[in-house]
This record gives C-alpha cells, sequence and structure tokens, in this order.
C-alpha cells in the first residue's frame, strides 16, 4: 500500500508495476496451462465449450449492472448505500440465473449442442457467488491498493490454471474451462473478504441505490456490448465452418486477442480509479492518458510482433503432432492469428479509451462507441463468412480486420471530442514506441529470410531474439525507457 502522503503519479507508477508483475504470472501461467490442458480435450471439444465460456464475462457484467463501478466513481458512499448496492446485485445476479434456466436451453438447442445450455446454468450460480468479492474488490481499487489486488488476483489465477490442467487429466473435457472458472471465483472471494472484510447490513433502500444504477447501468450496458461484440465471431465459425473449425480459431484468438487484453488490463486496472481522480483536471486527464497509451503501446506492440514472426514456429513447437490436426489446420490457425495481429495493435490503444471516459464521468460515450461496434462488427464477421467462404474460418478473421478499426475510429473521435485531446502530442508520444517495434520487426524478418531451412527452435530463438534486441535497444537510447528511468518512477 501507497504511503498516505505519495503523490498520485507515485501511486500510479506502483499501481502498474504490481499489476505489471501480476499479468504477467497471469498469463505464463494461463499459456502454461492451456498447453497442457489441450493435451487431454480435443479440439472439437474446445469448439463447443468456445460456445459458452467466452460470454461468462459478459454475464459478470450483466449481474453486476456496473453498480459497483460507481462505488469507485463516486466519492458520497454511507454503510446503508453500499449495503444497498450489496443487495441490489443480489437480486440482479439471482434473476439472471432465473433468465439462464430459460435462454440456456434455448441456445444450446438452437446449436445442437445441449451441454452448452447446462454450461451457462451452472456459471450462472457462480454470479451469486461473486457478489461475496463484488463489493471488497471495488473498494480496494477506489483505494488504491493496488499490491493487494495484484497478489490476490495472481493466487486466484493460479488456481484457476492448477484446476485447469487436473480437470482436463481428469476427463472434464467441455467442462474444463467453467470448472477452472468456477475455481478461480471461490479463491478470490475468499481473498478479497480477508483483506477488505466486507458483512452488508440488512437494509434496502431503493432510493440510495439510484444514483449508482444511473451511473452503473450505462457502464454495464457498454462492457456487456464488449463482450457480446468480441464473442460473436465463434457461433459464427461454428455455425458455418464446424466445430473443428471453431476450436482451430479459438486457438488463433487465445495466441494474439486473449493475451493482448491481459497485457492491456496492466494499465486497464489503474486507469479507471486514476482518470476518476483526475476528472476536474484536464491538463493532467490528458497527460496520464498519454502516459497510459505508451505504457499500452510498450507492453502490447512487442507482443503482437513476436506473433507476426514467430507464429508458426511456435505452433510447430507447442502444437505439432496434436491429434487431428492436419497441415492445413496449422496453416489457418497461424494465417489467422497474423490477421487478428491487426486488431490486436489496434485494441492495445482502443482498451484505455471507455476507462476515460467513465473516469471522465461520460459513460454514455462510451455506451455510444459499443452500440455503434455490436452493429458493425459481428455484421462484419457474418458478411466475411458469407462472401468469403472460400477462406473458411479466415473469413472471420479477415471481417475482425475490417470491421474494428471502422469501431476503433468512433472511438478516437469521441476521446477527442470529449477531452480536447491535442493529437500532434498524442501521435508524437506514441511514434517513438511504434517506430521502435516496426524497427525491430524488420530485423527480425531479415533472420527469418536468412535461416529458411533451420529448425523450428533455431528460428524462434534467432528472429525472436533479434527483434526483441533491436526493440529493447531503441526503446533505451531512443525513447529513454530504462531500468533506471522506471525505478526513478516508482520512487515518486
Amino acid at each position: 500500500m501507497s504511503a498516505p502522503d505519495a503523490p498520485l503519479s507515485t501511486k500510479v507508477a506502483r499501481g502498474v508495476a504490481w499489476a505489471a508483475g501480476a499479468q504477467a504470472i497471469i498469463a505464463v501461467a494461463d499459456i502454461v496451462s492451456m498447453l497442457f490442458a489441450t493435451m487431454w480435450v480435443g479440439t472439437e471439444e474446445i469448439g463447443i465449450a468456445a460456445l459458452a465460456f467466452p460470454f461468462y464475462t459478459m454475464l459478470d457484467t450483466a449481474a453486476d449492472l456496473g453498480v459497483t463501478s460507481s462505488l469507485i466513481q463516486r466519492d458520497d458512499h454511507t454503510p446503508d448505500r453500499v449495503s444497498t448496492v450489496f443487495w441490489f446485485n443480489m437480486l440482479i445476479s439471482s434473476g439472471l440465473l432465473g433468465v439462464l434456466l430459460v435462454i440456456g436451453p434455448l441456445y444450446a438447442r438452437a446449436l445442437g449442442h445441449p451441454v452448452v445450455g447446462w454450461l451457462l446454468i451452472v456459471y450462472g450460480g457462480k454470479l451469486i457467488f461473486q457478489n461475496v468479492y463484488a463489493i471488497p474488490f471495488a473498494l480496494l481499487r477506489k483505494e488504491l491498493r493496488f499490491s493487494e489486488i495484484a497478489v490476490a488476483r495472481v493466487i486466484a489465477h493460479l488456481a484457476e490454471s492448477a484446476s485447469r490442467v487436473i480437470y482436463a487429466m481428469l476427463g472434464a473435457s467441455v467442462w474444463v474451462f467453467t470448472l477452472a472458472a468456477l475455481t478461480r471465483a471461490f479463491t478470490f472471494g475468499v481473498i478479497m473478504q480477508i483483506r477488505h472484510p466486507f458483512i452488508p447490513k440488512l437494509v434496502f433502500r431503493p432510493r440510495e441505490v439510484v444514483h449508482y444504477v444511473t451511473f452503473g447501468v450505462r457502464s454495464a450496458a457498454s462492457q456487456f456490448l464488449y463482450q457480446l461484440y468480441t464473442n460473436l465471431d465463434y457461433p459464427v465459425v461454428s455455425h458455418y465452418f464446424g466445430d473443428v473449425a471453431n476450436g482451430v480459431y479459438w486457438l488463433a484468438y487465445y495466441i494474439v486477442l486473449e493475451p493482448v487484453k491481459t497485457i492491456a488490463n496492466v494499465v486497464i486496472d489503474v486507469a479507471f480509479p486514476t482518470f476518476a481522480r483526475l476528472r476536474n483536471d484536464r491538463a493532467q486527464l490528458i497527460d496520464q492518458f498519454i502516459k497510459f497509451t505508451r505504457l499500452n503501446l510498450i507492453a502490447v506492440l512487442p507482443f503482437v510482433v513476436l506473433i507476426l514472426l514467430c507464429i508458426p514456429e511456435f505452433l510447430q513447437i507447442f502444437y505439432g503432432g496434436k491429434d487431428g490436426w492436419t497441415v492445413q489446420h496449422y496453416e489457418q490457425c497461424a494465417d489467422a492469428a497474423r490477421i487478428l495481429c491487426i486488431v490486436g495493435m489496434l485494441r492495445a490503444l482502443g482498451f484505455i479509451g471507455p476507462p476515460l471516459l467513465d473516469g471522465y464521468g461520460k459513460p454514455e460515450l462510451t455506451l455510444r462507441y459499443m452500440i455503434i461496434a455490436t452493429l458493425v462488427v459481428p455484421a462484419s464477421f457474418v458478411a466475411g463468412a458469407k462472401l468469403l467462404p472460400q477462406l473458411g474460418l479466415l473469413s472471420v478473421a479477415v471481417a475482425w480486420a475490417v470491421g474494428y478499426p471502422l469501431a476503433f475510429a468512433v472511438l478516437m473521435y469521441l476521446i477527442v471530442k470529449t477531452i480536447d485531446l491535442p493529437l500532434g502530442a498524442y501521435l508524437k508520444a506514441a511514434w517513438g514506441i511504434i517506430g521502435s517495434c516496426i524497427a525491430g520487426g524488420l530485423a527480425g524478418f531479415g533472420v527469418s529470410l536468412a535461416l529458411p531451412h533451420e529448425s523450428a527452435g533455431v528460428r524462434l530463438i534467432a528472429v525472436g531474439g533479434t527483434a526483441i534486441a533491436v526493440m529493447l535497444t531503441l526503446f533505451a537510447t531512443w525513447q529513454k525507457i530504462t531500468p533506471k528511468s522506471i525505478a526513478k518512477s516508482l520512487k515518486g
């Protein structure tokens, strides 16, 4: 926990550092556990499970309606109001479970996989349990106690990663991802109650929650729509190209866009409460937005460059010989991953936009963006599958690369207009990072051309190592980003 007299900039830097450490551990554990889990779970089973588990975060958001986010944004809390928020969330999550009992089987029947309905219903039970940690988690974020949040997340995600492998070994099949998510929720709930104990009062005053809902419902609607439009690609791939293709597509998506989201969460976790603190100081708000943009680019772009350069070698080393996979599957997965890298680069920037607008007190603008994205991006999925069927699952990846930039342009327009963002300063701050990564990518590509016949392991190390070395060198010499400068920002 930061010292009481530590300036906000130091608290933010320490928060990012704690979040970065946590997300690094989580990302490695997640990838390793997935690699092991897929040894026991077949591609078709993954494709079926992917019809349910990508929507779980959307259900989490719907069960909360964003009222806990308003706990972070607002400063006029009382014990009665916080307790009312808790009981309100209990009502919403219980009602959502009831809805899933009806809609889950109908959705599963339409897909031809009854187990998908049961996956959704079981996860609906988790929605009620998450109220155990929702308010303690929100209050810890409001208090900028990022170190405690980071430790709790690491422990919970390690529990999920370990259980994912155990469930796979025990033959849980399509249930692996759902059971692992429940394990993570239980672990996180226990830790949150230990770090910030909360027992609600037996008080429910509807008028007290009106202001929270007014802010929160727009934020929650935005999150709901985000989860919706970013996960409708799976049903489209499954419907047009089959469950095996959906499993192959899932792997490409998981290799690129899931890590991008995990890496970006390093900044997102800190961004919303920080922007909320700075909402009345436009100059500092803009300065912090530009700093967060640079941080996300530094974290995400090198990863995207490595995927572009090394994805065939990665698949050959870690997925070579996978049962049921053909040469075409490997080629499709690699090509889809490379196409999705275009989306990953933009999402590195796009992820910061909604926390900025919400923290600034303009959740209606975030909602407007999400509505446009929900109309444009899924429509592109269907259009791609229908107009480019000869590409198979790649048609949906191409649709991502066409539809998302349109939505991203809308988001940037709203940001520029809302905070009067100076585009010159913004582009100047971003260009150095982008240029460093382009140079690293070109250097790695040159090595790749020079070593066409080496083994996958040698190419992975040589190409990836060269790209990383060039990027880090340019970060240090051109952008002045060194361990010393990072340590200085943490000390304040």
